[in-house]
């Protein structure tokens, strides 16, 4: 049978939709009241907007004024009955445009009334479709609330039918047993007497005894039958209970409802009822907040016309001041007039002390220029001659500290010795003897990255300036070449410092030069030449000379990557 969850599930989502529908209800009556106190700002605005259009007739009439002025002192003459009809005729027009104004806020007013009456009419009849809907699930509810015990009397008339087969199955079994076991009583009395007749009735005693061993086997047919009914018998009972149960938990189930369905009418009546009030509270509300509106307009209304008569007597005291008004425009008037020719007088002088200036910023930017150019190449030529005069081909010497190759402690000996006087000699001792060595600079294991680079600072200018550079160090496994050329990250060598001079001095020249640098690394191992950025390491390469007649080397086909910064070189390497 269908189980009734889903009606009870489905009244209670239509419950919870109604206390939906009354928040819902609520919001709308906030929304009302703030679309109310709309109104009112708008109708203040409105009030505002024509206090503000009475200041602009007050400037028009002032317009007016100065206008007549001027036609008075165009025509030559005044004329006292002429103005008189022209304040006259004013007068009537401001007449007429308050009137437009208190007809358009009627207007306004009836427009607001109507648009509140109808917006109530269409949630009067959203509510009721509402209800409408509710009453109808209602009616959904109690159908399946009559199917439901439609269902549970069907299995009670069931149950009934099972219990009468049960009790004629019962009644016809009990037949049976007790007409075998009388066949049997009777078998065996007949045995009995048989027994006790003389020797010539033995025949008639075996067959006795045949018939007594077919009654037997009778009865053991009937007892198989019987214990058969037996379990028929208690597969019904079985069956009896559990229906029992059903019916019992579809009565519980139907009580249920039924309670749920008096409660639910119960809410909904009460929820219709309050919807009601609230409708007509909110009713209420409206014509209160009309009313409200009405006076204050009916206030403000009063106050525009009490302006007007302000505005009125205004005018008439206004008109002495017309007159200086009209004097001092006319003279306005003419210094406008004479305006055009003086703003072109000093917007010609203007353009000359510009044009002046102009010239003299030119002049010294050419003389800047010009100076700027000499001092570069006069820097150049230094530069170069200071390369050449410390040497084309300049050999440096550095001593590491002593490691644990050389001993610990005060076993330690070191293999060179300096001369205090002189940071170019370099004494060695070997196989007894010192053998002595002149280099231009000799660093001693004290001396820093930085002290060692910049020996070689220079070296990046030239690079700048065109001029070939080659930097390279030179020793044995453990010498330090590794951590003289590259160093650390908090401590890097020439090769990185070198890059960043080289791209600092680059971005320093960006505004008068053009740069492109690229990066390109080759090995020469065992007399072969390898790309140590081509994806074919293995590729056969060969160093040959320029075809320009340079003289200079190049390798073809040798890998090339643009660069615009030392990150993008080291993300090459890596």
């Amino acid at each position: 049978a269908q189980r009734p969850f889903p009606v009870i599930q489905k009244v209670v989502a239509s419950m919870a939709h109604l206390q939906e529908e009354k928040l819902r209800l609520q919001e709308e009556l906030l929304a009302l009241q703030e679309k109310l106190a709309a109104r009112e700002s708008e109708e203040i605005a409105a009030s505002v907007q024509l206090r503000g259009q009475v200041e602009n007739l007050k400037a028009n009439l002032r317009e007016q004024a100065q206008e007549i002025g001027r036609l008075r002192s165009e025509m030559g003459g005044t004329d006292a009955e002429k103005h008189r009809d022209l304040l006259a005729a004013e007068n009537e027009r401001l007449r007429q445009e308050m009137k437009a104004r208190e007809g358009e806020l009627r207007e306004l007013r009836r427009q607001q009334a109507a648009c509140r009456d109808c917006t109530h009419l269409q949630e009067n009849a959203g509510l009721q479709e509402r209800l409408c809907q509710l009453q109808r699930e209602a009616e959904e509810a109690r159908a399946k609330l009559a199917e439901l015990e439609l269902e549970v009397q069907q299995k009670t008339n069931r149950l009934a039918e099972v219990e009468l087969r049960l009790k004629d199955s019962l009644a016809e079994r009990a037949q049976e047993e007790e007409r075998l076991s009388r066949r049997l009583r009777d078998s065996q009395e007949t045995i009995a007497s048989l027994r006790a007749q003389p020797q010539q009735i033995k025949y008639i005693i075996k067959t006795v005894e045949v018939e007594s061993a077919k009654a037997k086997q009778a009865l053991c047919e009937s007892q198989s039958r019987n214990q058969y009914l037996q379990e028929q018998v208690g597969m019904q009972r079985q069956v009896l209970k559990e229906m029992e149960q059903q019916l019992q938990s579809s009565q519980k189930t139907a009580a249920q409802l039924r309670a749920q369905i008096a409660m639910y009418e119960t809410e909904l009546e009460r929820a219709h009822g309050q919807m009601l009030e609230e409708m007509q509270a909110m009713e209420d509300e409206k014509n209160r907040a009309i009313e409200e509106a009405f006076s204050r307009a009916q206030v403000e209304m009063k106050a525009v016309h009490e302006n007007l008569a302000g505005v009125r007597t205004n005018l008439l005291t206004l008109q002495p001041a017309l007159r200086t008004l009209t004097h001092d425009y006319n003279s306005l008037k003419r210094q406008v007039r004479d305006f055009p020719l003086l703003l072109q007088e000093t917007l010609r002088s203007a353009r000359a002390e510009i044009g002046q200036a102009i010239e003299e910023v030119n002049s010294t930017n050419r003389e800047l220029l010009r100076k700027y150019r000499r001092e570069l190449q006069l820097r150049k030529k230094c530069h170069n001659e200071l390369v050449r005069l410390k040497g084309n081909i300049r050999v440096f010497g550095r001593v590491r500290p002593i490691t644990k190759e050389d001993g610990e402690g005060p076993e330690a000996v070191s293999a060179v010795t300096f001369d205090a006087d002189d940071d170019a000699v370099l004494h060695l001792l070997h196989k007894g003897k010192q053998v002595s060595f002149e280099l231009d600079k000799v660093f001693p294991p004290q001396a820093s990255q930085e002290e060692v680079f910049q020996e070689v600072q220079a070296l990046v200018t030239s690079c700048i300036d065109g001029y070939n550079v080659c930097i390279f160090a030179y020793g044995q496994t453990g010498a330090g070449k590794t951590y003289t050329m590259e160093g650390t990250s908090a401590n890097p060598g020439i090769n990185q410092r070198a890059l960043q001079l080289l791209f600092s001095e680059v971005r320093s020249k960006a505004a008068d030069w053009d740069y492109a640098i690229s990066v390109s690394v080759a090995e020469i191992y065992n007399e072969a030449l390898r790309d140590l950025l081509g994806k074919e390491p293995q590729e056969k390469l060969e160093i040959k000379l320029c075809p320009d007649g340079s003289g200079q080397l190049y390798v073809p086909g040798l890998t090339e990557f643009s660069v615009q910064s030392v990150e993008d070189i080291n993300k090459v390497r890596h």
